[in-house]
């Protein structure tokens, strides 16, 4: 009996680690070796920028969004999510989020793609200069980027940074929407789901991406508690 409850503890520790799935995420056209290559090294998540800020056009839908989606498939992914850099700032003329969530929207249906959770990315950009509304005319905004999602019915998430929830936010215990999954970026190297500098009012996260370094320097890397 002791045997089997120190193996029921030594169980209990161990499982999460081996629970964690990896994945990789991209900004760029990705083929279909490049996917097999990554899902052959234990990689089996894919997370592809689906809208990107551009915002010289008020953002837009990632012109490799749907190639590169194709391409995970075509390589054995299921497990796919998408995310979402919005245009935003005061020196160009962004469409609505309504509009950038609906041309998402439109292009799932349109391609038939099965997207599990869209992710929000919260981060400063000093080519287009967005997130200059000042640090409280920033949360109005994301308060309305938040809005916008929730009212299109799509599961979201947020991704962002100790640093850069600072930055947009003048503070990183501004809570924006702390009941959303967080997935944050630490370039550390470390595979786990610690939050070392907790920010935004989570003390926990789904997903760590822990380096912008990989093999086929198209990915960043990540693990997710699912």
């Amino acid at each position: 009996m002791m045997v089997r409850s120190v193996l029921f503890i030594l169980a209990t520790f161990i499982a999460p680690s081996f629970a964690l799935v990896h994945a990789v995420d991209s900004s760029s056209l990705v083929s279909v070796a490049t996917y097999q290559r990554a899902r052959g090294e234990g990689f089996t998540k894919a997370i592809i920028r689906g809208f990107q800020e551009a915002c010289g056009v008020g953002g837009e839908v990632d012109p490799n969004f749907v190639a590169t989606y194709n391409n995970a498939r075509a390589a054995g992914y299921t497990d796919i999510d998408t995310y979402w850099f919005p245009c935003t700032g005061t020196t160009h003329s962004c469409k609505s989020y309504a509009t950038q969530i609906a041309e998402i929207g439109a292009t799932f249906s349109a391609h038939s793609m099965k997207i599990g959770t869209i992710w929000i990315d919260f981060e400063k950009d000093s080519i287009c200069n967005n997130w200059n509304y000042g640090t409280a005319g920033n949360l109005v905004q994301a308060k309305a980027i938040i809005s916008a999602i929730k009212a299109s019915g799509f599961n979201f998430g947020i991704y962002s940074t100790p640093g850069e929830w600072g930055n947009i936010f003048g503070s990183t215990s501004v809570i924006l929407d702390n009941t959303a999954p967080l997935w944050f970026a630490t370039f550390n190297n470390v595979e786990t789901l610690t939050l070392g500098t907790e920010f935004g009012g989570w003390t926990t996260a789904v997903g760590h991406q822990y380096t912008d370094v990989s093999a086929s320097k198209q990915f960043d890397l990540s693990v997710f508690a699912h």
